[in-house]
C-alpha cells in the first residue's frame, strides 16, 4: 500500500511520499600506462570521481560501488592502494574509508578485475564529489605500462529520514 503525503484533486495526481529520496550517479574513467614507481610519488593519481546531489535529504547515506579493469604487463610486481577522498560543497577533499589494496606478481600477459564498495552513513544533505585515487604508497616494479581501464564508480544517495 503506498502512502501519499501531496495530492492534487485537479486530475487526481498523487504524489508518494517517498518520491525524490533516492538518486543515483555514475562516471567513467582510468589511468597509465603508468611508469615504474619503486618510491613514493608526489601526488595521488586520480583514476575517478562521481558527483552525487543530497540536497532536500534529511538524513542521506550514500553507497559507492567501484569497479576497473587492471591490464598488466608480463614481468610486473605491483601493489596498487585505492583510496577514496570526498568533498562537500566544493571545499577540501577528505579521506574516507579505508585503503583497498590490489597487489600480484605477473608471468604472463593478463587482465584482472578489481574491485570494492563503501558505505558513507548519516552524512549532511549537499552535493558530494568521490574520488578514487591511486594512493602515494603503490608501488610498480620491474615493467612499465600497467593501465586501469574501464573504471566505473558509482554513487547511490539514499534518504534514511
Amino acid at each position: 500500500m503506498a502512502y501519499y503525503d501531496e495530492c492534487n484533486p485537479i486530475g487526481n495526481v498523487c504524489k508518494p511520499q517517498n518520491a525524490n529520496k533516492v538518486r543515483l550517479n555514475a562516471n567513467t574513467g582510468g589511468a597509465g600506462p603508468l611508469p615504474i614507481i619503486t618510491t613514493l610519488f608526489a601526488d595521488p593519481i586520480s583514476v575517478v570521481d562521481v558527483s552525487i546531489n543530497a540536497n532536500g535529504m534529511k538524513n542521506p547515506s550514500i553507497l559507492l560501488h567501484f569497479s576497473g579493469i587492471i591490464s598488466l604487463p608480463v614481468g610486473i610486481s605491483v601493489t596498487l592502494n585505492f583510496q577514496i577522498q570526498r568533498s562537500l560543497n566544493g571545499e577540501g577533499p577528505i579521506d574516507v574509508g579505508s585503503t583497498y589494496t590490489f597487489a600480484t606478481l605477473v608471468t604472463a600477459l593478463e587482465s584482472e578485475a578489481f574491485g570494492f564498495q563503501f558505505f558513507d552513513p548519516d552524512v549532511a544533505p549537499g552535493n558530494y564529489t568521490y574520488s578514487v585515487q591511486l594512493s602515494t604508497n603503490s608501488v610498480i616494479d620491474i615493467t612499465p605500462g600497467l593501465t586501469i581501464v574501464n573504471a566505473t564508480l558509482s554513487a547511490l544517495a539514499v534518504d534514511n529520514a
